[in-house]
């Protein structure tokens, strides 16, 4: 699902990342109805695009019996406005399912339906999904494009595989979407400085915009929502509500088209001369250096492991962790 035109006839856009106080389990169809209202909030402040979290409103960890997804779409055609929502499919297989990135435009149609290419591993899985553990691949990298420029589609954790960002970057994404799902309790891990990391250094190395958001389940502490450019953090939320940002696609262009020559080496005449990243940068590549990426890696998931039965995740799952680094 790769347009052929980039680029061209892009307007500025408020973007709205949605960190919302989400419902889990039973209670989770709660979800549709507090959707429309963040989509309201957004709609009211000017928002074109309002970003969900991964599994918002859902399903996700209740029962598949939810037709969230049908509610939101009406309320994007009602406020006019593309809307970025999260659910879980089925999947061909009983007992195994596929997280969807669903993308609605303006009119309240669905532009793409983008299943997570690299999903987390079963336990995690059954920890989020209200123990389904069966979440398997999708195997397609999706851009689109929307009014304000092109999409590029991904989910959660998948922003820290930087060869998935620069895929969509060489397509001509002009943004990266990657909703992520939070915890419902203490773990021991503490990510927020982390994701944010990741966040800035995807835009900075692809010159484009990433925007990342996520669930505030009862036990969260602390979002990580936010939205970077190549050149700064636009905005950060760490409660509940919505973190807003005017995304400029002719800044992109500006910082896409130069690199260190006569121009960028002389003193600047105006502010907007000024470049806080390294301009064109998406260019300087070297693929023919690359062709490691592609070999097999012995201590790799392998995400496919429903083709040797369900039953086998758990001797999938031993392997990645007894293996020592497989180099």
């Amino acid at each position: 699902m790769t347009p052929t035109v980039s680029g061209t006839g892009r307007a500025a856009v408020r973007i709205a990342a949605v960190q919302p106080p989400s419902f889990a389990g039973d209670d989770e169809h709660q979800n549709a109805a507090q959707a429309c209202a963040f989509i309201d909030e957004a709609a009211d402040a000017g928002a074109s695009y309002v970003v969900f979290p991964e599994g918002y409103p859902g399903p996700y960890s209740g029962p598949m019996e939810n037709d969230a997804l049908e509610r939101v779409r009406e309320w994007a055609r009602e406020r006019g406005v593309w809307v970025r929502a999260g659910r879980l499919e089925r999947g061909d297989l009983p007992d195994t399912y596929h997280i969807a990135h669903v993308l609605i435009d303006a009119a309240g149609e669905v532009r793409a339906r983008y299943r997570r290419v690299q999903p987390n591993h079963p336990v995690f899985n059954a920890y989020l999904m209200g123990g389904r553990h069966h979440v398997l691949p999708g195997d397609e990298l999706m851009t689109v494009d929307a009014p304000f420029g092109r999409i590029g589609l991904l989910i959660c954790s998948e922003l820290f595989v930087p060869e998935l960002s620069r895929i969509l970057m060489l397509r001509g994404a002009d943004l990266i979407v990657a909703p992520g799902g939070g915890v419902h309790g203490p773990t021991r891990t503490r990510l927020q400085d982390t994701w944010r990391a990741v966040a800035r250094a995807r835009a900075a190395e692809n010159l484009l915009y990433v925007v990342v958001t996520q669930n505030l389940f009862a036990g969260s502490k602390q979002g990580r929502t936010c939205i970077a450019s190549p050149e700064r953090m636009l905005a950060q939320r760490d409660d509940a509500g919505i973190a807003f940002a005017d995304l400029d696609p002719s800044r992109l262009d500006a910082l896409r088209s130069r690199y260190y020559d006569e121009e960028i080496l002389s003193p600047p005449d105006r502010p907007e001369d000024v470049f806080f990243c390294r301009p064109g940068q998406s260019h300087d590549r070297r693929p023919e250096l690359y062709g490691e990426l592609t070999r097999p890696q012995p201590d790799a998931f392998a995400y496919h492991y429903e083709r040797r039965g369900l039953d086998t995740w758990r001797a999938e799952y031993d392997r990645i962790k007894e293996e020592p680094n497989g180099r």
